[in-house]
């Protein structure tokens, strides 16, 4: 992606999305820390020590806006505003979104709306679908204000959802293609709530 385009995510709020390259932590550990994580509370529960998973620890770890406006659960009329941005009149696999953010000439808004697609769907509330979830689209139908939404109180309950099924029908989840992905934001939020809690204490 060039420089253009990475500037037009950062002033939007969304930069430090642009920082996570890579994603990879190893199966045998994402399932271990999955198995201790009591999806009600959001606890990691190792040896009686509590480790607390908040919104505002996506926020530390992810960078991604805390605190605002609950994501709408009414999807309509952001579903609409995408549409007649990309010129469709349904709704593409999130390939098409990832593929058109190659393209030269895009406008700011097209920028966005592609890049925050690709990394929901792949990152930050993945899922198994070939189209973006109707659950999160409504977060687009204001693109000026999309920062004041609660981005972090969102992929924290779709993270805690994902671990409790996943404790549920571990076998099954464990074969699908985005496992890694969810995995890895589970492993880091709590690889760096373990070093604040470290830190703060010894």
């Amino acid at each position: 992606m060039s420089e253009a385009k990475k500037d037009v995510i950062r002033r939007y709020g969304f930069g430090s999305l642009l920082l996570f390259d890579k994603c990879f932590v190893p199966k045998k550990f994402s399932k271990w820390l999955a198995s201790l994580v009591e999806s009600k509370s959001g606890d990691l529960i190792v040896h009686g020590e509590v480790i607390s998973l908040t919104a505002k620890s996506m926020n530390l770890v992810l960078g991604i806006p805390v605190g605002g406006t609950p994501f709408p659960s009414n999807y309509a009329a952001a579903r609409a505003l995408i549409l007649s941005k990309i010129d469709k009149t349904s709704l593409p696999q999130v390939s098409f979104f990832a593929d058109k953010l190659a393209a030269d000439d895009l406008t700011d808004e097209v920028v966005l709306i592609c890049f925050l697609v690709v990394a929901l769907h792949c990152f930050l509330c993945p899922n198994s679908n070939l189209v973006p979830s109707p659950r999160y689209l409504g977060v687009f139908e204001d693109l000026e204000h999309i920062s004041s939404f609660d981005w972090s109180g969102f992929v924290l309950r779709w993270l805690l959802d994902g671990v409790k099924s996943f404790n549920k029908r571990k076998e099954r989840w464990s074969e699908k293609f985005w496992y890694s992905w969810w995995m890895y934001v589970l492993s880091c939020c709590k690889l760096s709530l373990v070093y604040v809690h470290c830190f703060y204490y010894f």
